[in-house]
């Protein structure tokens, strides 16, 4: 045998006793599930710790924990979840590497949508216990859209279809998934937002509802006789772009009748701004209630196939205080209130002053809390007056 043969031999003999056999590698061993049970005090969790804010409205995630003792009894693997609990919940998994007290961390998920304390369980085998998390209302300071109240509790949980609560930039509102319009609408107005911007006329559709929901298009008022009358004007947005833009959303809109809007209407949304060119800040509510309105074609009572409702009356509120802070602590018995209630029509007197009423009359009517933020007592008062000036 030539020494070429004999390597060749040699190489193949040591290449078969290091070749490994790949085609029928180890089974792995199957993964240990921890077992471990929740210190607790009677049902409650014992020392958890909650951090994070959890506020209405706000999505929460990665900074919002709760940490929980557990005692482990078998190292292995976990996965643990809790109950939804107004719009959130918490979960947790990974592995526990350690017998005896250790501690689970798990990061909230959802969005609170109702402010108070809740109560979550969490369980594991045989062992539960429950801790408790406070959502708190959303943050109102001055110049806030809603400082003077929710008129309706609308709700951010899209379970709320006919009360949704939507905050937004330029004003917030409670809107109707069935009407497909708003319950009302809400916004501050001053000096900063007045300017020369003209008017965008950019109507369109709201992608910011909840999926699934019908979105009202910019076409769906044409040729029904009715106007898309706005809550919140674009003449009170006028200080950027994007400010008088947000007015044209449709879901700032209601079919309003022409007369109504272009005449009675704009004069009083005109009168409201000159308040604020003598020097106050207004805070202001609209809203419209009721099924069946008349517009240049008569009477309706939907448009768009019956996606739109259109709305018997249409009422207004404005607070008005002069320039300054601390807003809420300033309104007193003196302060001046407007309330309108017009109903939807075009067969109206020419001057919005004919249609001053009491906001108590509005709550009656609509079943809001007007004002629900002041002191019950200055509530009475400023809500049992009729504007005169």
């Amino acid at each position: 045998m030539t020494i070429q043969r004999q390597l060749l031999l040699l190489t193949i003999l040591f290449v078969a006793a290091c070749k490994k056999d790949v085609t029928n590698p180890p089974t792995p061993p199957a993964p240990v599930d921890a077992v471990f049970t929740f210190t607790a005090s009677g049902s409650n969790c014992s020392n958890s710790i909650v951090q994070g804010v959890y506020t209405i409205g706000t999505v929460i995630g990665v900074a919002n924990t709760v940490s929980l003792e557990v005692n482990v009894t078998t190292i292995g693997k976990f996965a643990i979840s809790t109950n939804t609990v107004n719009g959130y919940s918490f979960a947790s998994s990974g592995s526990l590497n350690a017998l005896g007290i250790q501690r689970i961390t798990m990061t909230g998920k959802g969005t609170p949508y109702i402010a108070g304390t809740n109560s979550f369980v969490i369980s594991a085998g045989t062992s539960s216990c429950s801790f408790s998390v406070t959502a708190t209302d959303y943050p109102l300071n001055d110049n806030d859209h809603m400082l003077f109240g929710n008129p309706s509790a609308a709700s951010f949980t899209i379970d709320s279809i006919n009360n949704y609560l939507m905050r937004k930039s330029y004003y917030a509102l409670s809107y109707s998934r069935d009407r497909g319009t708003p319950n009302w609408v809400s916004w501050h107005l001053f000096d900063n937002d007045l300017g020369t911007v003209p008017r965008q006329d950019d109507f369109r559709a709201d992608n910011t509802l909840p999926p699934g929901w019908y979105r009202v298009p910019d076409y769906a008022y044409t040729g029904t006789g009715f106007d898309k009358g706005h809550n919140t004007p674009s003449g009170d947005r006028t200080n950027t772009v994007e400010a008088n833009s947000a007015t044209f959303l449709m879901t700032n809109m209601i079919p309003q009748a022409p007369y109504h809007n272009q005449t009675v209407w704009s004069v009083m949304e005109d009168s409201l701004r000159k308040l604020v060119y003598d020097g106050n800040e207004l805070y202001i509510v609209m809203g419209s209630y009721g099924i069946g309105g008349t517009g240049a074609n008569g009477y309706a009572t939907t448009i768009n196939s019956g996606t739109v409702t259109v709305p018997a009356s249409i009422w207004k509120i404005a607070v008005v205080i002069p320039n300054g802070n601390n807003d809420s602590s300033r309104v007193n018995q003196n302060t001046r209130v407007i309330a309108v209630n017009i109903p939807n029509t075009n067969s109206l007197n020419s001057s919005w002053k004919y249609y001053r009423v009491k906001i108590d009359a509005i709550e009656a009517a609509t079943g809001y809390d007007l004002l629900s933020r002041l002191p019950t007592a200055l509530q009475g008062v400023l809500e049992a007056k009729i504007d005169n000036l």
